[in-house]
């Protein structure tokens, strides 16, 4: 490794571990829910792998199954409270984040803060209602559908065509209003841009590539990465490896830094940072990296590719430091 190699830290954007703490990984050799504090083997993310991956930002999504839709706001709620017993039992070691400043504080501390976001509105229920509520509780982020349509809007494989609705156009301007980031990542593409066009600062797809590289409806196109750019916000690149080569036991890390080329050639090197996505797909033998404990061998990746010191650094964790300096206040 270089000399300058810890000399970085991580922002991931999206992960799915907290439905692993609550007993529903997608990792079939897990059948207990996780201990987050033990250095488990076949996991993606645990307390030892962040700490050993100079992750000092972890946003944890909220997402609900099918089969928890009917009561979104209690299971929702349920996993905040799995989360807050996670901050709770580690003794400082971990912290909620509700502003950059305690991001911020968590970097200088080598600590690691956790960021909330839920992926997917259902969780508001058909109304705005719960949103001040969750805000309370800690929430920060929210990715405005999930895959499936929704009373603010059409995921990318929701039946019919469309957007947002009238609910979810109001659904971004109170987000904005309460300083809260808007994720475009599971949006349809006329959601996407009826967004673009409601935004008055940044906002971001918390975890998606860039669909000139792989034709995949859950990628980018150039003109929307350049959108998401021209707004300040970023694209973290996601490590699922059906996002990133046509055959996913050709996902590794030199495939991924093609998409991250790719973000950066359309968006510009402030766009582009990491979304991992891990605990939120099977793993299989072809990885970017295999676990969280890894990214200083993406860092290195990165620096063999020819990017700079400080442009690795802003990939892995300055540009969403830099998105949320402007947006959580």
């Amino acid at each position: 490794m270089t000399e300058q190699s810890e000399d970085f830290f991580v922002i991931d954007a999206h992960c799915d571990t907290l439905m692993a703490l609550n007993g529903r990984s997608m990792n079939k050799k897990e059948t207990d829910p996780r201990d987050f504090f033990a250095d488990n083997p076949d996991a993606h993310i645990d307390l030892p792998k962040l700490l050993r991956g100079n992750v000092r930002c972890q946003v944890m999504a909220i997402f609900l199954e099918d089969n928890q839709l009917a009561n979104a706001p209690e299971e929702t709620m349920h996993m905040i409270d799995i989360f807050d017993e996670v901050c709770k039992k580690s003794n400082g070691a971990v912290c909620l984040a509700t502003n950059a400043a305690e991001v911020r504080r968590a970097i200088n501390e080598k600590k690691l803060s956790a960021l909330l976001s839920i992926e997917g509105a259902e969780a508001l229920g058909s109304s705005l209602d719960m949103l001040d509520t969750y805000y309370g509780r800690g929430v920060r982020a929210i990715g405005i559908t999930w895959n499936r349509r929704n009373a603010f809007g059409r995921g990318l494989r929701g039946e019919g065509e469309g957007g947002l609705t009238p609910l979810g156009k109001q659904l971004v301007e109170k987000m904005q209003v309460l300083h809260m980031l808007i994720d475009v990542a599971h949006l349809s593409e006329e959601g996407f841009w009826e967004v673009a066009d409601i935004a008055k600062g940044p906002f971001i797809a918390s975890h998606a590539n860039a669909r000139a590289v792989l034709d995949h409806p859950r990628n980018l196109t150039d003109a929307q990465i350049r959108a998401i750019a021209d707004h300040g916000g970023a694209i973290g690149c996601v490590f699922v490896p059906s996002f990133i080569a046509k055959d996913p036991n050709d996902s590794n890390l030199e495939a991924f830094l093609l998409h991250v080329d790719q973000v950066v050639k359309a968006g510009g090197i402030e766009s582009c940072a990491i979304g991992s996505d891990f605990d939120g797909f099977v793993p299989i033998d072809a990885s970017v990296i295999r676990n969280t404990s890894e990214f200083p061998l993406l860092y290195e990746g990165l620096r063999k590719r020819g990017y700079s010191h400080g442009d690795a650094a802003k990939i892995l964790g300055e540009n969403w430091l830099r998105v949320f300096d402007e947006v959580l206040s």
